[in-house]
Parts: C-alpha cells; sequence; structure tokens
C-alpha cells in the first residue's frame, strides 16, 4: 500500500512565514516521559506543544499523527517532499521517535539541496546512530535543545553545529529575542552563535 506525502505546517508566532515538519508529541513516548518529569527544571514539564495539542493546535493532531507514522518507518524517494524554500525547520512540534525517522530527514535534506534545514532535538543518540549509516547532510544545523532550564550549555554536544537553552529569568547570554525566527535566522547559519540563549515565555 502506498503511503500518502507528509503533512508540511505553516508556522505561526515566531515561526510565522517559516514551514516545518512535525510529528504528534502528545504520542511521542519520549515526550510523554519528560513531560511527566517530577524535575520542575525539565523544559518538558511546560511543554507548548503538548499545551498546543489540547488547545489552539488541536486541529493538527491528526496531520502531525500521520507525519508521526509516516517518519518512523522507511520511506521511499518519492515520498521525501521536495520543496521550495530557503530555511525549513524540523520538529517546531514533536521529537525524534527512533533512528529511521532521523535517517529520513537526513534524506529530505538531501532531495532539497538549496534548502538550509535545523532540526532542534534532544535526542543526540538517535542522531548518533543514524549518523553511523548516514552521512550528515551539509545543508542540516543540528540543534541540541537543552532539556533542563537554567542550566546553560556553553558548548554544543559532539556533532552539534549549536545549543538551545532556556532560562527562567534574564540570563547575561541571552542573544534570541523570541520574536521572529525569519528574520533572526541565528538557528539557520553557521557563521553565526553556537550557544543561543533563549528567556523563558
Amino acid at each position: 500500500m502506498e503511503l500518502a506525502h507528509l503533512k508540511i505546517t505553516k508556522g505561526t508566532g515566531k515561526l510565522a512565514n517559516m514551514l516545518s515538519l512535525n510529528t504528534n508529541t502528545a504520542s511521542n513516548e519520549f515526550c510523554k516521559a519528560m513531560n511527566s518529569s517530577p524535575n520542575a527544571k525539565v523544559i518538558c514539564t511546560t511543554c507548548y506543544s503538548m499545551k498546543a495539542l489540547r488547545t489552539y493546535r488541536k486541529n493538527c493532531a491528526t496531520a502531525w499523527q500521520h507525519n508521526s507514522d509516516q517518519l518512523s518507518q522507511p520511506l521511499e524517494d518519492w515520498q521525501l517532499p521536495r520543496l521550495n524554500s530557503v530555511y525549513f525547520r524540523f520538529s517546531s512540534h514533536g521529537e525524534l521517535i527512533n533512528e529511521t525517522h532521523a535517517v529520513n530527514l537526513f534524506r529530505i535534506c538531501e532531495v532539497n539541496p538549496r534548502t538550509t534545514f535545523s532540526l532542534f532535538t534532544k535526542r543526540h543518540k538517535i542522531i548518533y546512530k543514524a549518523l553511523k549509516t548516514h552521512k550528515l547532510p551539509d545543508n542540516l544545523i543540528l540543534i541540541y535543545s537543552n532539556p533542563i532550564k537554567d542550566r546553560v550549555m556553553n558548548k554544543p554536544p559532539k556533532m552539534f553545529h549549536k545549543v538551545f537553552n532556556v532560562t527562567a529569568s534574564q540570563h547575561r547570554s541571552d542573544n534570541c529575542t523570541g520574536n521572529s525566527c525569519f528574520s533572526c535566522l541565528k538557528c539557520y547559519s553557521l557563521d553565526s552563535d553556537s550557544v543561543i540563549v533563549e528567556l523563558e515565555k
């Protein structure tokens, strides 16, 4: 049986004018475990995506679950979306599900060499597994999403280009305005800061 095409999302808020490929946070076992952590410093305990899927993004759950189902298994070449975007974000909602998911994202980068992609993830071990069998695309910027609030990491983990930190109060290193990703583009350029700090909203 042929699988349907992946569903692309048009961003809102700070992601306005940015397209993204999302998955269903609410069905991701990793996300559910992090969201229910007893440690209040874990950023996922106040997950914006979980909240959105219960409220103003409720209508996206079906499309994002479709993406979760597709991306967690190997895709045929024809199923990889061809994009007409300069910049594109993976996982503005959702998280890597498994190694196959990561490899599928790498392959999407390969068939869209003129697009710069960013992938935010906390699941560095999945990335390391995927990189054992697949080369990191030149047009993909890997961003480690620090899961702990107020513990600013001063350099990205191995193989990652950047690290994204969140603080609960103003930090001397704050350099993310949180206003418009499309006009900032720190996360879409290798020539900009490798350590990004945003004040929690």
